[in-house]
Formats: C-alpha cells, structure tokens, sequence
C-alpha cells in the first residue's frame, strides 16, 4: 500500500510524500519532490500522525475494559474499537483485578481482535491515598502482598503499571516486589511532601500518575509532591493534556521546569467510560457523576475523577492553544510511552522498519481513520455507530 499525505508527521520531520506499507511494517517514506510515486490512497489536504499510545484509559464510549468475564469479552472488544476512534493504536486497559478480569484481558491481547492493540495492563491502585481538592477522606485499603502477587500472576507478564501511594505501609516492599518482577510502579494519589516524594523514587517508583493531579501541589516553603516530580529527571510523567486537570499556564511552567521535558512527558487521556458520550448527569458505581460540556468528569462533590477528552484532544490544545508544533507533540502523545515500556524498536513514530500504526486526522484534529499495523481498525464512515448505548440507556439520568 503507498499512501500520499501533504503532511506525514515522521520521525525525521514533517514529509509531503508517501508512506509505504507492506505486510503491517513501513518500507519506506519519500518526498515527493525526490520521487512520485502512484498512490493507491491520495490524503494530501490531510495530515498522518503516529499512532497514540494511551497508558492510562479506565473506558471510553460506553464502554469498560474491566467489565468481562470467560464468556463475555464484549466490553473489551468494544473499548478498543472506541479507543482507535480517537487514534489510539496501543493502549493500556486501566484495571485492577479485583474481579480476576485479567486473564481475559490477557487472552484477547494475545488472540484476533479488532481496534487498538493491548500492549499492557496498568492498575492505578487499589492502594492510593490522597483526597485532594474537594475529596472526601473515605480511608484506604492496606496493601496486600498476597493480592499483587495475584495480579501480577494473572497478568502473565502484562502488567507494566502499578500506582502506589508510597506513604502506605508496606509500601517499599510492594515496590520491591513489582520491580522485581518487571513492572513499573508510579507515584500516585498520594499525600506526601517534597523530600518524602524524592525518598519514594530512591526506592524504586519511575513513573508520576497523571502529574499534578491528586498530589500535594507546589508552595514556596514546600515543593510538595509536584515539585519532586518535575524536579526528579529520572521520573516520567503523565500528563493529562486537556487543559482542564492542568490549566495551559501551569503545563507551561512543568514543560519548563523539568530537564528534557520533550523526553520525560507521557500524553494522557485517564479516560473513563463516560467519555465519548453526551454529556449530563449519570448514575455510576453508586457515584452521580457529571460530564460537562466543555468536558470535565465530576463527582456529586465537584471533585474531578477522570478525564472526558481523549489524548487527540490534548495534542489539538497543545498545538492550537499553546503553540507547540504538531513534531514535537507527538513524541509525548506517542514515543514517550513506548521508549518508557520498551517498545520504541517498534512503534511510537513513522519511520522505515517501524510497525504502519498511524493515524490520519483533518485540519481540526478529528480522527478519519486509525491504522494498526497496516490493517484499517477505524474508518469514521463505516464505523457510525459504536457507542455502547445499553450502557447510555441504564446510566444516563439527565442533560
């Protein structure tokens, strides 16, 4: 397959050429004022972005990647077609396991299936603490060794994240044990200070959940756990790029602060399965839950609890709203993760050797259609009607 676009946002800058796919791998990228060739697809007025790899997505349309059992994969299967709705080629379903939904998971990412392709499984939690603006304080569960090691059991070698609230006793020995057996633990929901957040990291964490939310904030007698965050130039950070978890201002003095920021920040959505939907007043879990026009998740409380707008949102905010090419968001939205979880080789940018997983948006950063591995897995013309509307129907009460 050659594939012409005016705009082909590579590895090696911005191309007018062609892309050529064969067999799910990128043979070749050419300019075309090098060589024309004859495309089998012409988006020149359109523009090709590297796939998005979302590590931190609860749900999306409807739709809960934890909700299955042996005989029901169905709301798996429907989250990764929603995900590759908004370009998301790779994702992180973001579950625990109370419910032991693992080795489905596990079972589908390792079979056919369609939409996004489940690179891991990442469990925020259940062991957090911070309550935060407008938190109600509820207690916490204690960590429980025996339970990590059934995830991690269970996950058969899939789950890569872990978030800890590293001020929780039993902590250090939960770190210790994850890293030992290679998955990554985050900073997360946590009431720490500056320098207790830095003696976290010294045990082992190297990821910030969602940075800046749910963590004590920057004051100028205490840097508080934020600060350690952006201070600390081994720890990567997610971030929810919206504008609304972290205003534009504040995303500007992170990306300045922190050494490498164009390295060191993963593009987040922290989707739940609201997102996507009208918004309104749901009846959730035993919560009311509100999404708002402009896209805030909301509590009864007005406590923010996941995000309504997904990773394609935020790349469009720091590009429009914030100036930041389009080339350099895209190494946050896309190759961060993958140098992070170790499949950078791979995937994470267009270049020549590289898995074909790419996106291709208009001029208002709307998803047209999402490739992964060459193989089309969303067409906005075909794929009209993939809302999980029984989902809708039970929870939504009212505009």
């Amino acid at each position: 397959m050659i594939i012409y676009c005016g705009n082909i946002i590579a590895e090696d800058g911005v191309i007018d050429g062609y892309l050529v796919v064969e067999n799910g791998v990128i043979t070749d990228i050419v300019r075309k004022d090098v060589e024309e060739l004859k495309a089998d697809v012409d988006w020149s007025d359109k523009t090709i972005i590297p796939g998005i790899v979302d590590t931190h997505n609860h749900g999306m349309m409807g739709y809960e990647p934890g909700r299955v059992t042996e005989d029901d994969n169905s709301n798996l299967l429907g989250y990764l077609k929603a995900v590759a709705s908004v370009g998301v080629t790779g994702v992180f379903p973001t579950v625990t396991d109370e419910n032991s939904c693992y080795p489905v998971i596990v079972k589908t990412a390792r079979g056919e299936y369609d939409g996004a392709q489940i690179l891991g499984i990442h469990s925020e939690g259940p062991y957090l603490n911070r309550v935060g603006e407008k938190g109600v304080d509820k207690g916490h569960p204690e960590i429980d060794l025996a339970f990590l090691e059934k995830m991690v059991k269970e996950a058969d070698g899939m789950l890569k994240l872990v978030a800890i609230a590293p001020e929780l006793a039993g902590s250090k020995e939960a770190i210790r044990y994850l890293t030992k057996n290679g998955v990554r633990v985050a900073y997360a929901h946590s009431n720490d200070n500056y320098q207790e957040a830095m003696d976290a990291f010294k045990n082992g964490i190297t990821v910030a959940t969602h940075t800046a939310n749910v963590m004590s904030g920057i004051h100028h007698r205490n840097m508080g756990g934020l600060g350690a965050c952006l201070l600390n130039d081994e720890i990567n950070n997610e971030l929810i790029c919206d504008g609304l978890h972290v205003c534009n201002e504040m995303m500007e003095m992170m990306f300045r602060i922190k050494k490498d920021a164009l390295h060191k920040f993963m593009m987040i959505s922290d989707n739940v399965c609201m997102a996507g939907l009208p918004a309104g007043k749901y009846s959730y879990h035993g919560y009311e839950m509100f999404i708002t026009e402009v896209g805030f998740c909301l509590t009864d409380t007005g406590r923010l609890m996941g995000s309504a707008k997904p990773v394609l949102w935020g790349i469009k905010n720091l590009v429009e709203n914030m100036g930041y090419p389009l080339e350099e968001v895209v190494i946050m939205s896309s190759l961060n993760p993958c140098q992070v979880y170790g499949w950078a080789d791979k995937k994470g940018s267009l270049k020549v050797g590289k898995d074909a997983d790419f996106v291709v948006i208009d001029s208002d950063f709307n998803c047209l259609y999402t490739y992964r591995e060459g193989k089309k897995v969303y067409d906005y013309q075909v794929d009209t009607n993939i809302k999980n509307m029984e989902f809708f129907n039970a929870h939504y009460v009212q505009q």
